[in-house]
């Protein structure tokens, strides 16, 4: 499951294949990133995939070299974990096409400093979005569109049945069919005054007749009792007898607003993930995706570039953080809602898009070819002190790939000397279960490493630490408020098996569980809440998060250009206590010296 990603901050989103949007009001993206922790099915089906929790099993861990000399692990010995390359797709070398200048002079609008800070998953704020923004923002989403195009009204009924016996049988508080059908008519009503939901259901009719449907709509909310699917259905099928004899509107339409009115009538975690433009569902999680390669936000004058993607098409142009995005095959972007935007850049692969961005007042063009990029997990390793053996890695999620890109990494870092290890998790929103339960399991010979509880015995878990394979090194771990899911479960592992000290900021606070279940009916999914997630210790983790041992400010030095937190953690790791820790600890999982935080 993935821990999905939120609707929050600045809207960040992938540019490539899938829109990892990080602020969509209307949740059809979690953490995702956070918000989105998830387990990706390879092929579909009916398999249901896990958010930050996800329950499935891993391909085998390929490592890639044997440690010489003196083993870094509690276990001398590594088991056999067998073979294979870590395929991580390499652009093929060609010359870098360059951002011609255009004669026009883009609008001088102020534009804010490139952040480095990491923008998932983020508190929600305080006012949530009404139902006319959601809907607003729904009818707005390409994917929505299409899906609004592909349903029948057979095919709709199918639709909502499959989704209400999912939440039924597998949500860990499911509304009652009441509420969903009472939130449907509400949606359905304001819906009528929505001008993307009208123009996208093709609503016609005289403004006296959409308000005596929407007075009915209201009046129906109190009169009709409904305890099951059919019931659910009856009024479904009413509505749009109703409508269809007042005015002119896609049935489909009311259909959709059904399905949403009871997704959203569940935690802000769980919902309905359209299909993507190539007709699968949006699933999140990829280790790869097809595009330009840049991550953007919303900006007056089109598309803000966040991020540039190792060896993407937009970082082999003279593309750079901070430019706009201003138009994409001469179709002007400015104003437009995020993903109608960021549907007229993405495509299939080896196709050509006219980019036009500007920058300090300047603009230019340049033609990219769409393709294929790796999304890596491990974005930064080096060692940070060698004359003291300190080794720093950043993980920014956890993916199907990521241990392969982990275990890579550690063993290039051993090479090189390492003899303790700072991990930065910090802006990392979560991901998969499985993926945080292999990574403590990397450093923690024994204990408990998680514990999920659900509704089903299917949800009910207890992970545990294995002593093979396991990393001895004394350890510091990076966290602040966005980090989230997967990377709270490590970190909570970590410091309740008194295995190292975690320095930073007080972490978000997920703690629940989200199944992504692939459709039968449709070619989307529904993501789902199945269980909450407790520590070692069985703290539940949803609302309260990781305290720091240390606690740090996340904001630097901005002359000095100095990372407090850091600086912070290469403190700590020099202090005797933190190598006890590593080296006290027994096969047993119990450490000889109880004293947990180097002060």
């Amino acid at each position: 499951m993935r821990l999905k990603s939120l609707s929050r901050i600045a809207t960040i989103l992938s540019l490539l294949i899938v829109v990892t949007l990080s602020g969509q009001i209307q949740a059809q993206t979690g953490c995702a990133r956070c918000a989105s922790p998830v387990r990706q099915i390879q092929n579909g089906g009916s398999v249901p995939w896990v958010d930050v929790a996800t329950r499935y099993r891993p391909d085998p861990v390929r490592i890639e070299e044997t440690p010489a000399a003196s083993s870094p692990f509690y276990s001398p010995a590594r088991e056999d974990t067998g073979t294979g390359e870590n395929r991580l797709f390499v652009p093929t070398r060609r010359p870098a096409p360059s951002l011609v200048p255009t004669e026009s002079v883009a609008p001088a609008a102020t534009e804010d400093s490139p952040s480095d800070k990491p923008r998932p998953p983020v508190k929600p704020a305080a006012s949530k979005a009404t139902i006319a923004e959601k809907i607003s923002l729904r009818f707005a989403d390409p994917r929505v569109i299409r899906m609004l195009q592909q349903l029948t009204p057979q095919g709709a009924e199918s639709f909502y049945v499959e989704v209400s016996e999912l939440i039924d049988g597998r949500h860990i508080t499911p509304a009652t069919y009441a509420r969903r059908v009472d939130n449907a008519l509400d949606h359905v009503a304001q819906a009528l005054e929505v001008p993307s939901f009208v123009e996208a259901a093709q609503v016609r009719g005289s403004t006296a007749a959409i308000s005596d449907l929407q007075g009915e709509l209201q009046k129906m909310r109190t009169q009709v009792k409904v305890r099951s699917t059919n019931d659910a259905l009856v009024v479904l099928r009413s509505v749009q007898r109703m409508a269809d004899q007042s005015i002119s509107i896609n049935p489909a339409a009311i259909s959709l607003e059904f399905l949403y009115g009871a997704t959203d009538s569940l935690d802000q975690f769980s919902m309905l993930l359209p299909p993507e433009r190539n007709g699968g569902p949006s699933v999140g999680l990829r280790d790869n995706v097809v595009g330009i390669g840049v991550e953007v936000e919303p900006h007056a004058n089109g598309l803000k570039i966040l991020k540039l993607l190792p060896g993407g098409p937009a970082a082999q142009a003279d593309l750079r953080r901070g430019d706009v995005i201003t138009h994409a095959d001469g179709n002007d972007l400015k104003q437009l809602e995020l993903n109608r935007a960021v549907d007229l850049i993405v495509g299939p692969v080896g196709t050509p898009v006219q980019i036009e961005a500007s920058r300090g007042g300047k603009s230019g063009r340049v033609t990219l070819t769409r393709q294929k990029i790796a999304l890596h997990s491990v974005v930064d390793v080096r060692m940070e002190d060698q004359s003291k053996g300190v080794a720093y890695l950043k993980l920014e999620q956890f993916a199907d790939s990521t241990m392969n890109e982990i275990d890579a990494a550690l063993m290039k870092l051993h090479q090189q000397g390492m003899e303790s290890l700072i991990l930065d998790l910090r802006g990392n929103p979560g991901g998969l279960l499985t993926t945080a339960i292999a990574l403590s399991d990397r450093f923690l010979p024994a204990g408990t490493i998680v514990s999920t509880r659900g509704r089903t015995l299917s949800d009910n878990s207890k992970e545990t630490a294995h002593y093979a394979n396991t990393w001895k090194v004394p350890l510091v771990v990076l966290i602040d408020h966005n980090s989230a899911s997967a990377s709270e479960i490590f970190a909570a592992a970590i410091q309740e098996n008194h295995r190292g000290v975690i320095v930073g900021e007080k972490s978000y606070g997920k703690g629940t569980v989200q199944t992504l279940f692939p459709l039968q009916t449709f070619p989307a999914a529904l993501r789902l809440t199945t269980a909450k997630f407790y520590s070692p210790e069985g703290r539940e983790m949803s609302g309260a998060g990781v305290t720091p041992d240390v606690k740090v400010t996340a904001e630097s030095d901005p002359i000095r250009q100095e990372d407090a937190v850091l600086n912070e953690a290469l403190r700590q790791i020099s202090n005797p206590r933190v190598k006890d820790m590593a080296n006290s600890y027994r096969r047993t999982g119990e450490t000889q010296d109880e004293s947990h935080v180097a002060a």
